[in-house]
């Protein structure tokens, strides 16, 4: 058995930006409605960014069983730092700027 430290290093990418956007999006949501609700909205966006970030990291002609599951590719990697970021700055930054 090989090592799959590309399918690690992708998870670990995932996740994280998954969790990431979930705690940027309930510490906003939680200032203006209630917190099951801020949790919900939470979770689904959340839920978006972890199909979001697999979707970028999966080949271009997947076919199971034939090729590599994941591409590592810096062009994937930026993205998901932009789209954390771009999220950051909407929901947590500039709120708290205004304040």
């Amino acid at each position: 058995m090989e090592p799959n430290y590309d399918k690690i290093i992708v998870l670990i990418i995932v996740f994280t930006a998954s969790f990431l956007t979930w705690k940027i999006i309930k510490d906003f949501y939680k200032q203006r409605f209630h917190m099951i609700f801020a949790h919900l909205i939470a979770i689904v966006t959340g839920s978006f960014m972890l199909l979001s970030t697999m979707f970028l990291f999966m080949p271009k002609n997947y076919q199971r069983g034939m090729g590599p599951e994941v591409e590592l590719s810096f062009n994937s990697i930026a993205i998901v730092f932009v789209m954390v970021f771009v999220i950051y700055l909407l929901f947590s930054y500039l709120p708290n700027r205004k304040s």
